[in-house]
């Protein structure tokens, strides 16, 4: 479809290469290859009469007419879906075709595989591709790399909106059958082995972990795994104690002998948050997505056992 010589098919290509600022990172959006991505650059400068990205270094940089359109484009696009590729009816159609989404291992565990669950309920259309948030998710959210993180308020990328999902506390795991299965007290936790989280090639040590150290001092720490999802197999058979979000927690026990415990002193619960770019504030396919992901489903078991 053309609009006064521009093809409009070509709109979503720029989209992409103005939020990325990079041939190759929009190709990868658009599931196009980068030959083709190039080719749509080549006749969008010639429709728009304008380089829009120029070689700066080894970066490419937007224009000073590129950098305004970037405002503008996706509440355009977003307008064209709502208001001409809608069904009749109240709202938006049930999301987009496909959306990529940046979390945590753990939240990708439990949390979105339910939300992956509610969403095949009611847009089987949509398609999801979840991500391990291992390198700097901001930079990915940034650059459009991917559609919406789901993560810890704390680690949420700085100047992008976000919404408050749900809050998340933290419970002692240990084995059926240890010497813990009466309960665990401050001085119990203390004084045990642990198997311990350092997340990611940064080795980020997981928050509630952070809270209880900095409390109490060090913990002994007898295996350091680098996933929060491989702990209850180091606790499987043995006396050790590992410290889980409860929902995890409460999953793995669901299937594994294990026992969960309160933690025997404070600590704040995580706020999990869906944070997207602020430049798709008014694309309401995706949020369509994120009032999906507040509304999925409670687990139905969370007591301790």
């Amino acid at each position: 479809m053309r609009f006064h010589g521009l093809d409009l098919n070509l709109l979503v290509a720029l989209d992409a290469l103005l939020d990325t600022a990079s041939v190759s990172r929009a190709a990868e959006r658009l599931n196009l290859s980068q030959a083709a991505t190039s080719n749509a650059l080549a006749r969008l400068r010639e429709a728009l009469g304008d380089d829009l990205l120029r070689r700066d270094g080894r970066a490419l940089v937007l224009t000073d007419r590129a950098r305004r359109l970037k405002e503008d484009l996706p509440q355009v696009l977003a307008q064209i879906h709502d208001r001409l590729l809608s069904p009749p009816g109240d709202g938006p159609a049930r999301g987009p075709a496909h959306v990529t989404i940046m979390a945590p291992d753990a939240l990708a565990t439990e949390f979105l595989s339910a939300a992956a669950a509610h969403l095949a309920r009611i847009a089987p259309q949509t398609r999801l591709t979840i991500r391990p948030a291992i390198d700097k998710p901001q930079t990915h959210l940034e650059r459009g790399l991917v559609d919406l993180l789901v993560i810890p308020r704390q680690f949420a990328a700085p100047g992008h909106p976000s919404r408050a999902l749900h809050e998340e506390p933290f419970v002692i795991v240990t084995a059926r059958g240890s010497r813990w299965d009466k309960g665990v007290s401050a001085k119990d936790y203390l004084a045990a082995d642990h198997v311990t989280v350092l997340i990611g090639p940064e080795r980020k040590m997981p928050i509630d972990h952070a809270i209880i150290e900095q409390a109490h001092g060090p913990l002994n720490s007898a295996v350091t795994v680098s996933s929060q999802s491989q702990m209850p197999w180091y606790l499987i058979g043995t006396d050790r104690i590992g410290t889980l979000p409860a929902r995890l927690a409460r999953r793995f026990a669901d299937h594994l002998p294990l026992r969960l415990h309160p933690l025997p002193f404070a600590v704040a619960a995580n706020t999990i948050v869906v944070q997207w770019n602020r430049r798709r504030d008014h694309d309401h396919g995706l949020q369509w997505i994120v009032e999906q992901l507040a509304q999925t489903p409670e687990p139905n078991h969370l007591s301790l056992s």
